[in-house]
């Protein structure tokens, strides 16, 4: 699997391509344009983690390409990389899901080292959205359910899948987490590394896990399911270790 992936767009060829190829050396894998309309089309098509972006060129006329990045791209990072710095761009940028401003020639020693950090912490973005998107939607089908069986006795039609379901979103939801952990992993803070529930945004799936353990809770008496049971423990021992 690639590092990430990741767009460059730029008019000025020789740069272009000698950017790319440095970069795929580095396990990314790159595409290129050389206008901002093109950029647009890519990004809205696919799942880039990074686009790194001259400011000069056709399609970036006062950051336009930026700015709808920013509007469409649900905050992929973007590097702006000049040959022409002005404190009006330098200021737009701050106010724009911008990871770094560099100045052209750049070394690539320090290109690298942004691109790395960009595409880590867009990566651990994602995987806690994903995981709190996950966990919600789950807790909510469950909630639907349990109140639609409305305290009868037996079982209703349609549980045993139910249950099924349940059990391989919660697996799926394990999965995030680790994949969390792993993006996180690839970070070197110079402090001690953030916890996974405790870090930013954190605090959204944390309280999305515990409620699902409070639903687990409360409908283990119409339920009566091992396998629900069973479950509840494991959300209670992935809150008490993370």
């Amino acid at each position: 699997m690639a590092n990430g992936r990741i767009l460059i767009a730029d008019d000025e060829q020789t740069f272009l391509n000698a950017t790319a190829d440095l970069l795929r050396r580095e396990g990314y894998e790159v595409d290129t344009v050389l206008d901002g309309s093109k950029a647009l089309e890519r990004v809205r098509g696919s799942g880039y983690d990074l686009l790194i972006t001259d400011l000069e060129m056709p399609g970036n006329e006062d950051l336009a390409l930026i700015r709808q990045v920013a509007e469409q791209a649900g905050g992929l990072p973007i590097i702006i990389i000049t040959g022409y710095p002005s404190t009006r761009s330098a200021i737009a940028a701050i106010e724009l899901p911008v990871a770094a401003y560099l100045l052209k020639p750049v070394r690539f020693e320090d290109l690298s080292a942004r691109v790395a950090a960009a595409v880590s912490r867009f990566r651990s973005y994602q995987a806690m959205r994903q995981a709190e998107q996950r966990l919600n939607q789950w807790r909510d089908d469950f909630q639907h359910i349990a109140a639609g069986r409305g305290g009868g006795a037996g079982p209703t039609p349609g549980v045993d899948a139910f249950l099924a379901l349940t059990l391989r979103n919660v697996m799926g939801s394990l999965t995030d987490l680790e994949l969390l952990g792993q993006a996180l992993a690839g970070h070197e803070p110079a402090g001690q590394p953030c916890q996974l529930i405790n870090c930013p945004r954190g605090a959204q799936l944390q309280a999305a896990v515990k409620e699902t353990i409070d639903v687990l809770e409360e409908t283990k008496g119409a339920f009566k399911s091992k396998a629900l049971g069973e479950l509840r423990k494991r959300l209670e021992l992935l809150l008490q270790h993370v």
